[in-house]
C-alpha cells in the first residue's frame, strides 16, 4: 500500500497521517482523515483533517470568512441574535427552543482577510418579571366536596399552575371545614400534578396524602411561595447563569442583590428558582412591591470565524488543518505532513480555495 501520492484524492493522502491522533493508519482511517471538516472526529475540541495543497492554493492571502463557529452558545435567547462581523462580512443566527444560539451562518464572506476577523453576537433580551406576582401563585376557590377525589386522593384544579415539588400552603376561610387529612395554614408538596390538578404530600416526592372530601365550600386555597419567579413561555435551563437587575426606582427581592449573577435550578416552562452555585440549594425569595422592572439576563452567545485560505501553511504539499475551540476558537494551524512542493490534478477544495 503507498503511503502517499500526488494526486488530490483520499487514496493518494497520507497515509499515516491519522497516528499522531490516535488512530490506525489504514485506508479507512486515510478516507475518513482525508478533507475532514466534522468537528472532534479525531480529536476532541478540534477539526483536524488532511488537505491536499498546491503552490496556487500555499499562495492565497485574500481570505474569505468560511463559516463562524459558536465558542458559547449563551442562554436566555428568545429571539435570535444580530451578529456582526469585524470587516464587511456578514452573518446570522438561529435561537432554538432552549434558549440557545444553535447556528451562525455566514451569508456574505466578503474577502481580503489574514487573520480572522472578531464576531460579535448581540446579548438576550432581559427577561422582566413582577417582584410580587411572579413570585407566589393562589388558586383560591377550591371546592371542599366537588374538587377533592377520596379515591384518588386528587383535588381538581383547572389549568393547574403548579409543579410537582412545589411547597404549597394550604389555607382555609372563616367558618369553612379543612379537607380531611388536610391542616389549615399548613405547607404541603404537590405531586402527580397535571395540567388539571395534584395530590399533596408532607414531602417533596413524598407519598400522596389519603384526603377527604368535606362540605360543599368554596373557602380553600392553595399558595406557592418557596422561591420560584413565573416566567411565561421561559427558556431559561438548569445551570444557565443570569444577571439579576432592578429597575431605578424598583425594590430589589430582598434576597437578592442588584447586578449579581445567580444560577437557574429546577426551570420549566413556566418558570426557574435561582441558586448562589451551580445546582445549588434553591434561594428561599420573599414576594415584594408590585413592580415589573425586575429582569433575569442570561450569558451572550460568543463565536470565532474560520477563514479559507491557508494562513500560516509552510508550503505546497499534503497538510494536516486544524481548527482550534476554547481560547483558540476558530484559529488555523498547519503541519506539512511531506514537503512535496506540488500536488498535481489539484481538486478545488472547500476550505482550500485556489487564488
Amino acid at each position: 500500500m503507498p503511503q502517499w501520492g500526488d494526486t488530490d484524492d483520499a487514496a493518494n493522502s497520507v497515509l499515516w497521517g491519522v497516528s499522531q491522533y490516535n488512530q490506525t493508519a489504514n485506508s479507512t482511517t486515510q478516507a475518513n482523515f482525508f478533507e475532514n471538516t466534522t468537528p472532534d472526529a479525531f480529536v476532541t475540541g478540534a477539526t483536524v483533517g488532511q488537505f491536499g495543497m498546491d503552490t496556487t492554493e500555499a499562495g492565497v492571502s485574500n481570505g474569505v470568512v468560511l463559516s463562524i463557529t459558536i465558542t458559547n452558545p449563551g442562554s436566555g435567547y428568545t429571539a435570535n441574535a444580530t451578529v456582526t462581523v469585524e470587516g464587511s462580512a456578514t452573518a446570522n443566527s438561529t435561537a432554538n427552543a432552549t434558549g440557545r444560539i444553535s447556528t451562525i451562518t455566514v451569508t456574505d464572506g466578503a474577502s481580503g482577510y489574514t487573520t480572522p476577523p472578531t464576531v460579535t453576537v448581540a446579548a438576550p433580551s432581559a427577561i422582566t418579571f413582577n417582584s410580587n406576582t411572579a413570585l407566589f401563585e393562589t388558586q383560591s376557590g377550591i371546592n371542599a366536596n366537588s374538587d377533592v377525589s377520596n379515591t384518588a386522593n386528587f383535588i381538581t384544579i383547572s389549568s393547574n399552575p403548579f409543579s410537582n415539588g412545589d411547597a404549597l400552603l394550604y389555607s382555609v376561610a372563616t367558618d369553612n371545614t379543612a379537607i380531611g387529612g388536610l391542616s389549615d395554614n399548613t405547607v404541603y408538596y404537590a405531586v402527580y400534578a397535571n395540567s388539571t390538578g395534584l395530590a399533596l404530600a408532607n414531602t417533596s416526592g413524598g407519598a400522596n396524602l389519603d384526603i377527604t372530601s368535606g362540605p360543599d365550600e368554596t373557602g380553600h386555597s392553595l399558595t406557592r411561595e418557596d422561591g420560584f419567579i413565573e416566567i411565561a413561555s421561559n427558556v431559561l435551563q438548569d445551570g444557565d447563569y443570569v444577571t439579576y437587575a432592578v429597575a431605578t426606582g424598583n425594590t430589589a427581592v430582598a434576597e437578592l442583590t442588584n447586578g449579581s449573577q445567580y444560577y437557574v435550578v429546577t426551570a420549566n416552562s413556566s418558570g426557574v428558582r435561582l441558586s448562589a452555585t451551580k445546582g445549588g440549594t434553591p434561594i428561599d425569595l420573599t414576594a415584594g412591591v408590585s413592580e415589573t422592572g425586575h429582569t433575569l439576563t442570561g450569558e451572550t452567545a460568543t463565536g470565532a470565524a474560520v477563514l479559507s485560505g491557508p494562513e500560516g501553511a509552510a508550503h505546497a504539499g499534503w497538510v494536516v488543518r486544524t481548527v482550534g475551540t476554547g481560547g483558540r476558537a476558530g484559529r488555523i494551524q498547519y503541519e506539512t505532513l511531506v514537503a512535496m512542493g506540488s500536488i498535481s490534478t489539484d481538486s478545488e477544495d472547500t476550505i482550500l480555495p485556489d487564488a
